[in-house]
């Protein structure tokens, strides 16, 4: 009874090694027929990456404002940081300095 139970235990082993063999096959070595699919979605993203290259290539930076007179007349009011010691000096000593 006891090698009985041992052969169904191998024989169901051996099955399930040989499946996964088998879907290990199918993954590794079998080419999917979805390369079609994605061959024609390449397609469609290089001819909106070609339209867009296109719409980019058509700006004109138009520099003649930098000349202008008014732009020139223009003045910075930013104003500058006030430099404040902002905490201890050593911030691992101890407060009351008790050692």
């Amino acid at each position: 009874m006891m090698k009985n139970l041992k052969n169904k235990r191998t024989s169901i082993l051996a099955i399930i090694l040989i499946g996964l063999l088998v879907v290990f096959y199918k993954v590794m070595f079998v080419s999917p027929d979805v390369d079609d699919f994605s061959a024609n979605e390449n397609i469609v993203a290089s001819v909106r990456v070609e339209g867009i290259l296109q719409q980019v290539e058509t700006i004109n930076f138009n520099l003649d404002i930098v000349e202008d007179v008014k732009f020139k007349s223009l003045k910075s009011i930013e104003t500058p940081l006030i430099s404040l010691p902002v905490g201890r000096e050593n911030p691992f000593s101890s407060i009351l300095n008790f050692n």
